[in-house]
């Protein structure tokens, strides 16, 4: 294959080809000597061949559980690199873009309410004033913006910056393998947040937050001269120190949702989480997969459907999406859980989407609303609201997918200009698909039992292909 890529980041002269890395991945979980196999075809650069780009789902576990620090997830990115700009990205993908018009964040903001469009506008202008201390929001946490509507912020409302444009800093293209993209984005970050003189930055989000602790500096050795803390590190602090006050114990059975982006920063996340909701009063019960062995939400299963042989097809990515999600919903259930929490505001958005899509069972929370409620606070929680939201959004996309062309080349993202607007063909569309799914035509006991049904049989139907399509590519009888 042609443009092979710049950036060497698996360190091949390591490599032993033991195979650990494929065979511990909790998503490809292959036999032993088929994890040997499948790194000496990834090696080779026999792309179409490789089982692994076609269901990796970017949780680098590969590279935590690898004894030699060979760093095999750099591997696949190196190789969707090289793919990208070969084949370029199926149209659906512009969704993920925020300078493309289709891009989630801009139609998303059609169906918002005013309060959070203020919000939104409120945390781009902020990004124009110099200052000392900042909260930045993360670029997920603007598909739900009402999170940030609570009195646990009241110290740092104002410091509150963030625009859809800064891409979390890289985090998606960087996942993706567009790893030129990612490293001009980290570059103009770096210069940005030196012109406004930030010594100490809180992030809502840990993708953005490793993305400076642990993905620039040192994949791109862009260093930043700024602390780094999360947010709910700043909340557990107030919490054991009493400045957010606990009213009541919540007593819930909670299960935990680990962020894949949680193993950076030293995995401090996964801790903190779980400190979080058991001083509010909620005992914690693990699923199968947790902390160092996490599944994905789901929302990276998109990634692999971008560059293999089915990828002109936006079919397969919205039902690798769906199945890997419900895969994630499924394993909550199992614990017996009332209620499932989850770190990421992205993660929330996306569990909240197939909670709607299949009538889940178990609530969903964001460790911030958890403490909201033993404070005496009630938390708007629009979640459900907004995957309603999303799936209207995505139901345009797909139908704009039908008549227009089938693969793009992503332009280079401008972090200092905002989302640009909806079409009005768009924004009608989306606003026709909103007023529907919110409606009682959707919004009633019947119709939600139809469409869980139907949602679960095609997932059911598309696990069944893709397990024959891995027997196939493994070479398996049958």
């Amino acid at each position: 294959m042609s443009k092979v890529s710049a950036f060497r980041f698996f360190k091949d002269d390591l490599c032993d080809r033991c195979g650990l890395c494929f065979e511990r991945c909790p998503v490809l979980e292959l036999p032993a000597e088929e994890a040997k196999r499948q790194m000496e075809i990834l090696i080779r650069g026999d792309i179409d061949s490789s089982f692994v780009l076609q269901r990796c789902q970017s949780c680098n576990l590969c590279d935590y559980v690898c004894p030699q620090s060979a760093n095999p997830f750099g591997l696949i990115l190196e190789r969707y690199n090289e793919m990208g700009k070969v084949r370029g990205l199926p149209f659906i993908s512009k969704f993920i873009f925020p300078n493309e018009p289709e891009n989630m964040w801009t139609t998303t903001r059609v169906l918002m309410r005013e309060d959070e469009r203020s919000l939104l506008r409120f945390w781009e202008e902020n990004l124009k004033t110099p200052r000392k201390v900042a909260l930045l929001t993360g670029f997920y946490n603007h598909l739900v913006p009402f999170i940030a509507q609570t009195s646990l912020l009241d110290e740092l409302k104002d410091s509150i910056i963030g625009s859809d444009s800064m891409f979390g800093m890289g985090e998606d293209t960087y996942r993706i393998g567009f790893l030129e993209e990612a490293e001009r984005l980290g570059g103009l970050a770096r210069q940005k947040f030196s012109d406004l003189g930030i010594e100490k930055l809180y992030c809502f989000m840990v993708a953005e937050a490793g993305m400076f602790t642990d993905v620039l500096p040192k994949k791109y050795g862009i260093e930043f001269d700024f602390e780094v803390e999360l947010l709910d590190t700043w909340i557990l602090d107030r919490l054991k120190s009493g400045k957010i006050e606990i009213k009541k114990k919540l007593g819930k059975k909670v299960t935990v949702h680990d962020n894949c982006c949680g193993r950076y920063m030293d995995g401090i996340l996964e801790d903190t989480t779980r400190e979080i909701v058991e001083l509010v009063g909620c005992d914690v019960v693990e699923m199968k997969h947790c902390k160092d062995n996490v599944l994905c939400c789901g929302w990276a299963g998109t990634i692999p459907t971008l560059f293999g042989p089915t990828s002109s097809n936006p079919v397969h990515t919205l039902m690798n999406l769906l199945q890997s999600l419900y895969l994630r919903q499924q394993e909550a259930e199992a614990t017996g859980a009332e209620a499932l929490v989850v770190p990421c505001p992205g993660c929330y958005a996306f569990m909240s989407l197939i909670k709607v899509l299949t009538n889940g069972r178990m609530d969903i929370y964001l460790p911030m609303e958890l403490v909201q409620m033993a404070a005496g606070e009630t938390p708007v929680h629009r979640n459900e609201e907004r995957a309603w939201d999303i799936f209207a959004i995505t139901t345009n996309l797909v139908l704009k997918w039908i008549v227009s062309p089938k693969r793009f080349v992503p332009r280079p993202i401008d972090i200092e200009k905002s989302v640009p607007e909806a079409s009005p063909g768009d924004a009608a569309r989306i606003r026709f698909f909103g007023r529907l799914y919110h409606s009682a035509l959707v919004q009633n006991h019947v119709s939600r039992v139809v469409i869980a049904s139907s949602v679960k049989a095609l997932i059911a139907g598309y696990r069944v292909y893709l397990e024959r399509r891995k027997r196939k590519v493994l070479g398996e009888p049958g």
